[in-house]
């Protein structure tokens, strides 16, 4: 009963929770990205 209920959990939270996970694990690499390019061009001009 655990895989019927399970679906209908994820079916209702499914569009709205992996498309904000997603952004948010698009928009945290690509800060990281370029706070890692701003550091290192900072270091490369001191």
């Amino acid at each position: 009963m655990t895989t019927a209920t399970l679906p209908s959990d994820t079916s209702a939270a499914a569009p709205a929770s992996t498309a904000p996970s997603f952004a948010a694990a698009l928009c945290g690499f690509l800060s990281t990205t370029v706070a890692t390019t701003a550091l290192l061009v900072l270091i490369g001009t001191f």
